[in-house]
């Protein structure tokens, strides 16, 4: 489920999100600021934590409905599976 795949489609994103295509595009811009805010912060890990190239959510208006329909639903895994 990628977002650039339903944007034109309003009723779905509102029912799936919550938001309307207007007011996701107006979240997605803070949402970015501090997604970038966040990982320019981080703490040195074991583990570096980067955006790979064979990413399932390379973009972040992606990774920002993910979130949204996860908190929206909160649905089974399986779903995200697909």
């Amino acid at each position: 489920m990628y977002y650039d795949k339903i944007r034109h489609r309003h009723s779905q994103v509102l029912a799936a999100t919550g938001l309307t295509p207007v007011e996701f595009d107006a979240l997605l811009i803070t949402f970015k600021y501090h997604w970038d805010e966040y990982y320019s912060h981080c703490k040195v890990r074991q583990r570096i934590s980067y955006n790979r190239k064979t990413s399932v959510l390379p973009l972040i208006q992606d990774k920002m409905f993910f979130i949204l329909v996860y908190l929206k639903t909160n649905p089974l895994q399986e779903l995200h599976a697909i």
